[in-house]
């Protein structure tokens, strides 16, 4: 063997003896540790042991059901029957077994429950329900035990736990209390503002203040442009000098006391002082009301707790005053990303990376959240008050205190009528508010944890954009608003005012806090207590003491403001009784009279900017006129017309397309509020559109059987047999259905019918795609990229037609909530439907493309989408790509790829036509559109 051999072994025995070594000290090692670890164990058994038969007091095992006493105190008779020194309360006194506030489970089982679902420690849990779970003879001090602060800052994401001198101002409400009147100037603006900047900006509280003041004196769509009139006109009489003003009494607020509880009572006289009240003169007109409510800069930016009210309408029946509001908080959500190594501000709530850009703006908005939740009161008399001895009083309430009809409610509604003989105004009731949906029901149908978070981070949840509510009238004017009588000359002489309870909105679980009829009492998760959050004695201020909207006038029923003249017989019009159904579910009683089968509503303007202002879009009035003659020969009895032009400008609207049409067949609602964030996806909140398709379901929806919200580029076609949308929606109520659900997607517009490229070419080689004036959208259009029928779920696409009684809720490509998903649980079953805590729509129909309808959507290609489409359009790709080539290609229709020749100018193929709209529904509209008259506005 070799000298180098021999190192070699004795180097690697020399290894192996040291590695030998390592592992026989490792193995030492970690047996003291198993050993140090077992000894702590068996202590901290030891002394829980200890901890449970001091707690328990009789050392049962608290986790055991089988060991559960009955409804009532575990402690034994024996005990009971002997006096005790009552004493204050510590965790020794906490008793495990006893049952949780008179529910079905026992503290330890609620101990539990909150370990593991609200990451407390279980010393802070015992502290948090020790009132609940005490021993016999242990009082309770509330002073001596508060209760412990959550430790998960994701489970709330609420930011006012610790704020910084940035959010005390915002968060406190003295930004706005603290402003001198005096330093308040009223001056009309010479550049637009409106809604779209928001609030707080870079501006100052007495900016804020002023712009709301100066919108209200000279109106939002005036203070938007520079013309110089007072107001906005009203041909037929309106509102006279001496008749009320609409007015918002804006009251600062103090979100700093939200976490104090009970919640601290308002004192009444300091709080009228700190009033800021905002007349509205320009809102004088019934028939005119949309268009001069104020909108696009609202009270609601001086007060968070008024609603955001976009329309404001009398029930058919008289017997309701329904509100549509929208969620101011959700216009500032939009977002960006954090930059490398910068600290978030303090108090701010950071998720995943990301904070909301105008986080003043939106945790200012968080009020606007309480308003969607609702809230117990109960009717009292309160002692040695003067004022008005009618005017109810009410206290914050559990749901076991709170009155029949004050349950669920938000606002008190007062009613007051103005003598225009005498110019007395007079109260003549007063309601409690009704929600239109339960929307923390829906959100545990839907599954989510929250209906809100204090930070922000919600705006998927489309639910909480619209809110609808309803004051009852009082009875003695039911028929005299059902009949149009209390409005003389264009303007009400019955008004409501509107006050909302203020209280904070619940960040906790739904289904925490659920009204008696959901039966869910015994939920072991069942957290939010109104006795400890609000207290007993929490009085609310009188309503002259407290923000409100005052002076909202009570006008006429819809049809008889935009359709149907005062005095003409609705029950002349009503349509033929509907054929039986398979589900009777969504007619509800007290329906208003059905005077149409199907009918179209529409949001559109002259022009309008595509989402992120990418691009301006103007051929809003050709669009409109060829759309309008296509519904109406497709078999839609109705269309509605929100006219949003206004948003844009006020020397043009789509009235005099409109007007080329029937009265009986399309009415326009001047519509002109704008939308309040036009970003993408979920940071953006198209609120105008939101509360015209809203505001159209509950006005006009009310009295047809089927509704469809569409926008003027989607065509709803007739396909197989049927001749009309109405044929249609026959058949799908002989089906059951409900809700008919429609694929869209973008088609593209056909290259050889465009005006020529060149005619718009840019230096960058793009240009503009152009409809020319002897073409049609529809035809031009007429070529998907999928071929039907369409195999792509598109889902988030989908447009729908839906029975206008059944849905409750809609949100452009969704029924979000229906008359079956708001039902409890017994109710469900009692209907026949089957309950489910993660609700799906069980009565949608997706619609067949060849024998029922198909939707082809001829949305506006613009110059961008042609970015290198002379190289793109002449690729030949395996597989058709909707957005590989913006421009289309049709196939020929008997197109074989061994024999049909390619294009002579080497485009490739890209999209498929529909042939019954090609052979059918073309030259009809083309026919239709000649015997009305020319087509007008531009013709992209």
């Amino acid at each position: 063997m070799s000298g180098s051999s021999i190192v070699i072994n004795n180097e690697r025995n020399v290894q192996g003896k040291k590695k030998k070594r390592r592992i026989s000290l490792t193995c030492i090692f970690a047996s003291i540790v198993v050993i140090y670890l077992l000894f702590l164990y068996l202590v901290m058994v030891g002394f829980d042991s200890g901890k449970k038969q001091e707690n328990n007091n009789d050392g049962s095992d608290p986790s055991s059901s089988q060991l559960r006493p009955a409804k009532g105190n575990s402690v034994k008779d024996d005990v009971k029957s002997q006096p005790v020194e009552k004493k204050q309360a510590t965790l020794n006194d906490f008793c495990g077994t006893c049952m949780y506030r008179g529910m079905d489970f026992n503290c330890d089982e609620r101990i539990d429950w909150v370990i593991k679902n609200k990451k407390l420690s279980k010393t802070a849990a015992m502290m948090q329900d020790l009132k609940y779970c005490l021993k016999e003879g242990a009082q309770y001090d509330a002073e001596a035990n508060p209760s412990p602060q959550n430790t998960n800052p994701q489970l709330e994401l609420d930011p006012t736990e610790e704020w910084g001198v940035e959010l005390e101002p915002i968060l406190s409400g003295s930004f706005i209390k603290d402003i001198s009147r005096d330093e308040i100037t009223i001056t009309q603006p010479k550049t637009a503002n409106g809604g779209l900047e928001g609030l707080m900006d870079s501006r100052k509280a007495e900016d804020i203040v002023s712009s709301v003041l100066s919108a209200a004196k000279y109106g939002d769509r005036e203070y938007d442009t520079t013309s110089n009139s007072d107001a906005i006109k009203s041909d037929e009489g309106g509102r006279t000098a001496e008749m009320p003003v609409l007015t918002a009494y804006c009251e600062p607020v103090n979100q700093t006391t939200w976490k104090t509880k009970p919640l601290p009572v308002r004192s009444g006289p300091p709080t009228k002082a700190s009033l800021i009240p905002v007349e509205f003169p320009n809102v004088k007109s019934c028939k005119n009301i949309q268009a001069q409510w104020p909108i696009d800069t609202p009270p609601v930016d001086i007060d968070p707790f008024l609603p955001w009210i976009h329309d404001v309408f009398p029930s058919a029946d008289g017997k309701n005053v329904v509100f549509i509001a929208q969620n101011r908080r959700r216009c500032f959500n939009g977002q960006r990303r954090l930059k490398p190594g910068e600290k978030v501000p303090m108090g701010v709530a950071e998720h995943k990376s990301y904070i909301h850009i105008d986080y003043k703006k939106n945790y200012f908005m968080r009020p606007q959240s309480a308003l969607f939740q609702h809230v117990p009161v109960k009717k009292i008399t309160v002692d040695n008050e003067s004022g008005d001895d009618d005017e109810p009083r009410y206290r914050l309430a559990s749901h076991e205190d709170a009155d029949a009809d004050g349950m669920e409610t938000r606002m008190i509604c007062r009613f007051k009528q103005f003598d225009s003989n005498t110019g007395k105004l007079s109260i003549v009731g007063y309601s409690l508010s009704e929600f239109e949906v339960d929307y923390d029901y829906h959100t545990f149908k839907k599954g989510y944890l929250h209906s809100a978070t204090a930070a922000g981070f919600d705006n998927h949840m489309i639910w909480q954009s619209q809110l609808m509510f309803k004051c009852p009238v009082p009875p003695e004017f039911h028929e005299q608003v059902k009949s149009g009588d209390t409005v003389v000359d264009d303007y009400s002489t019955l008004f409501v005012d509107l006050i909302p309870i203020r209280t904070p909105p619940r960040y906790t679980p739904p289904k925490e806090f659920f009204p008696p009829r959901y039966n869910f009492k015994g939920a072991i998760d069942q957290l939010f207590v109104a006795d400890d959050v609000f207290g007993k004695e929490h009085v609310l201020p009188k309503i002259d003491e407290s923000g409100r909207w005052e002076n909202i006038p009570v006008c006429m029923p819809s049809l008889m403001t935009h359709v149907i003249p005062k005095g003409e017989d609705l029950n002349a019009l009503i349509i033929p009784p509907e054929p039986k159904l398979k589900n009777k579910i969504d007619i509800l009683p007290g329906a208003a009279p059905k005077i149409h089968k199907v009918i179209a509503c529409t949001w559109a303007a002259t022009t309008f900017r595509t989402r992120g202002n990418r691009a301006n879009v103007n051929d809003g009035k050709r669009r409109l006129q060829e759309w309008l003659e296509f519904n109406l020969l497709s078999g839609f009895d109705h269309i509605y017309v929100y006219d949003n032009s206004g948003a844009f400008t006020n020397e043009d609207s789509l009235a005099d397309v409109i007007g080329l049409f029937d009265k009986s067949q399309v009415t326009r609602v001047d519509w002109p509020c704008k939308i309040c964030s036009n970003r993408d996806g979920n940071e953006g909140d198209r609120s105008s559109q939101y509360a015209a398709e809203s505001s159209c379901r509950l006005r006009f929806g009310a009295h047809a059987r089927w509704l469809g919200s569409f926008d003027t580029d989607e065509y709803l076609v007739p396909m197989g047999d049927f001749n009309s949308m109405g044929e249609v929606a026959d058949k799908f109520d002989e089906d059951g259905v409900k809700v008919a659900v429609f694929k869209s997607s973008p088609a593209k517009p056909r290259f050889d019918l465009l005006d020529d490229p060149d005619n718009t070419m840019t230096s960058a080689g793009t240009f503009t795609p152009t409809v020319t004036e002897d073409e049609t959208f529809l035809h031009t259009y007429n070529c998907n990229w999928e071929k039907f029928p369409r195999k792509n779920d598109l889902s988030h696409r989908r447009k729908q037609m839906y029975r206008a009684d059944y849905v409750k809720l809609h949100y452009v490509h969704y029924s979000t909530i229906t008359v079956v998903s708001q039902l409890t649980e017994a109710e469900t079953n009692s209907a026949g439907e089957i309950w489910t805590h993660r609700y799906k729509e069980p009565h949608a129909h997706e619609v067949d493309e060849e024998t029922e309808a198909t939707m082809l959507h001829t949305k506006s290609k613009v110059e961008h989408n042609t970015n290198g489409w002379d190289s793109r359009c002449k690729q030949s790709v395996s597989s058709i790509m909707e957005g590989h080539c913006s421009l289309g290609f049709p196939f020929p229709k008997d197109y074989d790829p061994n024999k049909t020749p390619a294009r002579s100018d080497g485009r490739a193929y890209n999209c498929f036509m529909n042939e019954i709209i090609e052979t059918r529904w073309w030259p009809k509209l083309v026919e239709a559109m000649e015997r009305r008259g020319k087509i007008t506005g531009s013709s992209r």
